[in-house]
């Protein structure tokens, strides 16, 4: 009975396994088809003209950033420079009091031991403002050399949109030129040639059909003239024919 029991359940696993793994197999056979389907349809909507424009207008929009930042940047590091240039003003003039307060202590014009003191705090005063200065200095290097950086991405840029510029135009051109090929070619499959002519050839016998029978009435009508009729004709040719000769002999008689 255990083992029976066993068996049923091993079973009963195995099947629940298969089960499952079948299951993650449709499923991500329809992830796939969904994908496939979407990726399909992004496909069609997408027209080469606009997405041309699409990624000019991006490439353009970028550029405007790239023009802020480096801008603000640059605010930046000309704001640190005229730090900079105020605390080495600081410096110098720290620089010249302690200088003077040595200048007096040595012409005994100030105590010595008070004229140290003081010598000292301006000494370090200029110390404290040449740091400050130098801390000014390295920021705005690096600001500098940020903006040259940007400078060099902003021209790529630039020449990226001139690029695509003129590539747009080439696309925009060669799309509205296959669309109207595109729809000639619709147009001329969906016309019956041989229809045409077909028909045409038709015309063509029928227009011959009327010739024919326009000569044969009028054969018949020569064939349904009456005696006097054909009298009458004939008299006419010859009266021209006498009043041809009249005429010579007057143009003889006159020359003469």
């Amino acid at each position: 009975m255990v083992s029976v029991a066993e068996d049923n359940f091993y079973n009963s696993f195995n099947s629940l396994t298969n089960l499952k793994i079948n299951t993650m197999s449709i499923f991500d056979r329809l992830f796939r088809i969904g994908k496939a389907e979407a990726n399909a349809a992004i496909d069609h909507l997408e027209d080469p003209a606009k997405m041309a424009d699409q990624i000019l207008r991006e490439l353009r929009s970028n550029y405007q950033q790239a023009i802020q930042g480096e801008a603000e940047i640059k605010a930046i590091a000309l704001q640190h420079r005229a730090s900079e240039q105020s605390a080495r003003e600081k410096a110098a003039e720290w620089e010249k009091k302690a200088n003077e307060l040595l200048d007096r202590v040595e012409t005994k014009q100030l105590d010595e031991a008070k004229g140290t003191d003081l010598a000292n705090k301006a000494a370090e005063a200029y110390q404290s403002a040449t740091a400050e200065a130098d801390q000014f200095a390295k920021m705005a290097e690096k600001e500098e050399s940020a903006v040259n950086v940007m400078d060099l991405k902003i021209k790529q840029i630039k020449d990226q949109i001139a690029e695509t510029e003129s590539r747009a135009q080439m696309i925009s051109a060669r799309t509205k030129t296959a669309e109207v090929s595109e729809k000639i070619s619709k147009t001329l499959s969906s016309v019956d040639t041989d229809g045409l002519m077909a028909t045409l050839d038709r015309m063509d016998q029928k227009a011959s059909a009327q010739e024919y029978r326009a000569a044969a009435y009028a054969q018949i009508e020569d064939s349904t003239l009456s005696t006097e009729q054909e009298i009458n004709k004939a008299l006419g040719q010859g009266s021209a024919t006498n009043a041809l000769e009249a005429i010579k002999a007057k143009r003889t008689k006159l020359l003469n």
